[in-house]
């Protein structure tokens, strides 16, 4: 019976251990998630900035003083677009990474909580098993005692 007893902790802690670990991976997989798609977005911008820069520099080579002015101000508008996108994204990556870092420690932490709390039962039930053995013993001895004596 106390066998089982000990198994059946060894298995909960097992199975906890496990869960947490595919918690802690699910977590950084949908960070990582979030990452490329912020990343995707980011491209997407860039291309889309870069193909109004390339249209704008058509305009301009076609039109007078004025257009060129304009153009300077698209670019610049643009580069600050795309600055503060890049910064954007690298703002959520950071915090992610670190969410996801939390998580990780968090998982980590219960874990060794649990293998702690498993750790703690099974030495009680070996004290327990141990008590009990012992007074088989005695029992035992006291018996055939009884007999020889």
């Amino acid at each position: 019976m106390t066998n089982e007893k000990i198994d059946e902790l060894k298995t909960q802690a097992n199975e906890l251990g496990n869960d947490l670990k595919y918690k802690a991976k699910e977590a950084q997989l949908q960070g990582e998630k979030a990452v490329d798609d912020l990343k995707h977005s980011a491209e997407e911008l860039k291309l889309k900035g870069e193909k109004a820069l390339d249209d704008l520099k058509k305009d301009v080579s076609e039109q007078n003083e004025e257009g060129k002015q304009a153009f300077s101000s698209k670019v610049d508008e643009i580069k600050a677009k795309l600055e503060d996108t890049q910064h954007n994204v690298q703002d959520k990556f950071d915090h992610l990474k670190e969410e996801a870092g939390h998580k990780f420690d968090d998982a980590k932490a219960k874990a060794a909580e649990l293998k702690d709390e498993a750790s703690a039962k099974f030495d009680d039930l070996k004290a327990q098993a141990g008590h009990k053995l012992d007074d088989l013993k005695k029992a035992a001895s006291d018996t055939l005692n009884k007999f020889k004596g």
